[in-house]
């Protein structure tokens, strides 16, 4: 019997005894394999939720961090079920299964997707997102690259602020740690370092986070490289990582500025690396996240400033071009990554990348949806960086999307 159903964001099953989270104690008692029932989950809730059961929430949706990094770990999740921890009692065993978002009463025998085991060789990269260092060794057999290499879970599993870990000195050193793990088991396959895009309320709970501001709406508030600039010296940390890095033979990574509204920023940030000794298109690649609508439309002013390569975030696209908070669950209706006018941006990035012979790449959510990298495929896009669980059966679709635009040219 379904008890109550949610949002599914992985393929996995989970069974287990419910525990209801409402304060940091209840997180610190976890045993291991609860189903773990709480409002809303944040970042800092990860290292607690690793060796959950489940998870199953009453906000949020399937591209939130939350959700990204569970999937990383292996544990199911359900978000966005709006009354989970009203439904839901307290020790109830329960099943959910993270394909269909449905929470089932007592022990239920569900099959989780397995995947095969042949490896498809196409021609456009399969690359994947990393949040985890841990598991780079795991994947990096199967994977063309990191097309998104997300630091932020470094700094939240230390429990705190970045600002704190700047003040103790330890900042660039918890980054160099971290990403060395990565390149080295990539090496020489390239891995792009994106710098931090945290919005404020999932700070607020690490130690020093109260610096935060109170923002209504953080996913369009106070994030991405906006915020690092006008904390230089937060910017600069990150960029010593890199710079360790390279100094250590490690060429094979990249810098990657998120969540751009206009070219200052991109411009801004340059001037950074530069002050931290890093040359731009000689010592290191860099490249841009292309979340937002203004950047769409200003593109030929970042290919004059150059560029080496750019992914595209559709996630954040979708939220800032149809005017819906992609965590919302009321208005969850609304988010459409296949909307015309996304894919409509979309397409003129890939083809504008094409005539300048610069990288391409599809990353996040998205990219793990099998009718968007096909279309995307048949646009000529260069790489789909996808979520660890999804490199196989991405090598597959691929190749297939690849094969049919071989015998659509055929004909």
């Amino acid at each position: 019997m379904i008890i109550i159903k949610g949002i599914g964001t992985n393929p996995y099953i989970g069974v287990g005894k419910i525990k209801k989270i409402e304060t940091i104690e209840d997180l610190i008692q976890l045993k291991g394999g609860e189903i773990v029932v709480v409002s809303k989950a944040s970042r800092d809730m990860l290292s607690y939720l690793q060796k959950a059961g489940g998870v199953v929430t009453d906000y949020g949706g399937i591209t939130s961090h939350v959700a990204i990094v569970l999937r990383e770990f292996g544990v199911p999740c359900i978000v966005g079920t709006l009354k989970a921890t009203d439904v839901l009692c307290e020790d109830e065993i329960v099943t959910i299964d993270g394909k269909t978002g449905n929470i089932y009463k007592g022990f239920i025998e569900l099959e989780e997707e397995k995947e095969s085991l042949e490896i498809y060789n196409p021609s456009t990269r399969i690359k994947v997102n990393l949040n985890i260092p841990e598991i780079a060794s795991r994947v990096a057999p199967y994977a063309d690259g990191v097309g998104s290499l997300r630091i932020e879970n470094m700094i939240i599993r230390t429990g705190k602020h970045p600002q704190t870990l700047l003040n103790e000195g330890k900042l660039t050193k918890v980054l160099t740690e971290g990403v060395r793990k990565i390149v080295d088991a990539f090496y020489p396959k390239s891995v792009f370092f994106r710098t931090f895009d945290i919005p404020t309320d999932e700070l607020k709970h690490l130690e020093g986070g109260d610096i935060e501001p109170d923002e209504k709406n953080p996913l369009l508030g106070l994030r991405g490289i906006n915020k690092d600039i006008k904390n230089p010296e937060i910017l600069e940390a990150q960029y010593m990582a890199v710079k360790n890095l390279l100094d250590e033979g490690y060429s094979n990574i990249a810098i990657k500025t998120p969540y751009l509204r206009d070219i200052s920023e991109y411009s801004a940030a340059l001037k950074t690396m530069k002050k931290c000794g890093l040359r731009p298109h000689k010592d290191i690649k860099v490249g841009i996240s292309v979340e937002t609508p203004s950047v769409v439309f200003t593109f030929d002013q970042f290919l004059r400033k150059g560029i080496d390569f750019i992914t595209l975030g559709m996630s954040d696209l979708t939220m800032c071009s149809l005017a819906v908070d992609r965590r919302g669950v009321k208005v969850a209706h609304h988010f459409q990554l296949t909307h015309p006018a996304v894919m409509s941006m979309v397409q003129m990035i890939i083809e504008k990348c094409d005539q300048e012979r610069i990288e391409s790449c599809i990353s996040g959510y998205a990219a793990s949806d099998p009718k968007i990298v096909r279309k995307l495929v048949h646009w000529g896009i260069g790489s789909i960086s996808t979520n660890p669980d999804q490199i196989l059966k991405m090598r597959r679709i691929v190749d297939k999307a690849e094969n049919e635009l071989i015998l659509r040219s055929s004909r």
